[in-house]
């Protein structure tokens, strides 16, 4: 089982508002490509953060540690991922709902759907009477 986390964004035009579910966990991706995986995850701000910290420790420290340093920086983005990205989906206006627990992203989705309200209420027919 994986935690989701649903980030709803409250001036959505879809009509049902369907979340973003991230999901809790390490990212090898992130680990493998660093900073720029962090971009296909959509984290603009924290990628850019992240590129400069690496070209800074490329300018400015000596190269016997720079690999192990480089290295250290992708470990730690790689684990923290999903708190970056729940950062910022805050700082682009996203609602952060309560962790969902479900075997795939799709199941998660059907469940934060089924705590949610009907968006269509039934129709009201006329009284018979009137």
């Amino acid at each position: 089982m994986k935690l989701f986390t649903p980030c709803v964004d409250p001036n959505s035009s879809r009509p049902l508002g369907l979340p973003v579910m991230v999901q809790e966990g390490f990212s090898w991706r992130v680990l493998f490509f660093g900073w720029l995986g962090l971009l296909t995850y959509g984290t603009w701000i924290s990628a850019m953060m992240a590129a400069a910290v690496s070209i800074l420790l490329h300018l400015l420290v000596s190269a016997r540690w720079e690999m192990a340093l480089i290295i250290s920086l992708h470990a730690a983005l790689a684990t923290f991922t999903s708190d970056i990205r729940l950062w910022e989906m805050r700082l682009n206006g996203r609602q952060i709902g309560a962790p969902i627990t479900a075997p795939s992203k799709d199941i998660a989705l059907l469940r934060w759907a089924d705590r949610q309200p009907s968006p269509v209420s039934p129709p009201e027919f006329p009284c018979a009477s009137s």
